[in-house]
């Protein structure tokens, strides 16, 4: 799968929403935990406008549309202390 990346990093961990649209031009999004090692060449190849996210780590929630539901994006601030 892949994706044009758009990153925001969460508080002090390494959690990025990804958001672009899959092939087919559909748009997706992504919580992904990213693995401390991976996360240079995640920052990268995030630039490359091209990323398949579950070889960064683990994806933590996934969706179809734009942007996350609300609820999503709360227990993620939530749990990671996002501001």
């Amino acid at each position: 799968m892949s994706f044009t990346a758009k990153l925001q990093q969460s508080g002090g961990e390494l959690v990025y929403l990804v958001q672009g649209k899959v092939e087919g031009g559909k748009p997706a999004w992504h919580y992904v935990q990213v693995e401390k090692m991976k996360q240079p060449l995640f920052l990268h190849q995030s630039k490359s406008g091209e990323l398949d996210v579950a070889d960064y780590g683990k994806i933590l929630y996934s969706g179809w549309g734009k942007e996350p539901p609300e609820a999503i994006a709360d227990s993620i601030k939530e749990q990671y202390n996002q501001n």
